[in-house]
């Protein structure tokens, strides 16, 4: 085997041990991704669905990563060329799930989105103060966007959704639990909608850069293993290898 094809070799060694490293990534983020959306799932139930998809993907690259590491240190035709298919399977696979969660996210920020998250989340708001599960999601929200009521704080004071109470509660001022906000001056100013808007559309760049990153990561492996694959091959022919 030439110097060349040797070099081939030992870079696809290690492009399979990273990308053994990287689908433990994609599963860790997709967990990761998962968890930090479950509690918006009652906002919008489609917005978790990319990170299922990540969690997928990234098992799966991990078992075909170390599948090619296998054949490229024993040199078997059959293995790398299995393994360059199943990548280019998977790079396909990346590429419909790249834009299944752009139409997923297409509609944030638009006027349509707004709508019906807006919708949606004034259905929960009304019910802050009558329904413990309505106001653990508004309380996520709130604590972790850093954000208060619909458009505002003055939303707690509006009749239209409460009647007897105008109290601000403590995630609107990052207050311990239960602790409702005293003074205005600590309030976030911020309304979730806008909140929200921005960290949807946050979540799209990233899954969107992740997904282009890894597909040119796997272009690269799948040329080097063709590569190597051809040259078994023609070794084999000229019976180089017993």
């Amino acid at each position: 085997m030439s110097c060349g094809i040797s070099c081939i070799k030992y870079l696809l060694f290690i492009f399979n041990f990273v990308f053994v490293l990287v689908g433990l990534v994609l599963l860790g983020f997709g967990v990761w991704i998962h968890l930090e959306l479950d509690d918006y799932q009652k906002i919008s139930e489609t917005v978790g669905a990319p990170a299922i998809a990540l969690i997928i993907l990234g098992s799966i690259i991990f078992v075909i990563a170390f599948f090619g590491c296998c054949g490229t240190i024993r040199e078997n035709h059959c293995m790398v060329v299995t393994f360059a298919v199943f990548l280019l399977a998977i790079l396909i696979i990346q590429i419909a799930i790249g834009v299944w969660a752009f139409l997923i996210y297409k509609d944030v920020g638009t006027d349509e989105w707004t709508q019906d998250i807006a919708t949606t989340y004034k259905d929960l708001f009304a019910k802050y103060w009558s329904s413990e599960n309505e106001q653990a999601v508004i309380d996520v929200v709130q604590s972790n966007l850093n954000c208060c009521g619909i458009a505002s704080s003055e939303d707690y004071t509006n009749r239209s959704y409460f009647t007897n109470s105008t109290a601000i509660p403590w995630s609107c001022c990052g207050n311990a639990e239960n602790v409702n906000c005293a003074s205005s001056s600590t309030v976030y100013e911020t309304g979730c909608l806008d909140a929200l808007e921005e960290f949807f559309g946050s979540f799209a760049k990233i899954i969107g850069g992740i997904a282009i990153g890894v597909a040119a990561t796997e272009l690269v492996g799948i040329i080097f293993a063709l590569c190597l694959a051809n040259s078994i091959r023609n070794d084999d022919r000229r019976g180089y290898r017993v």
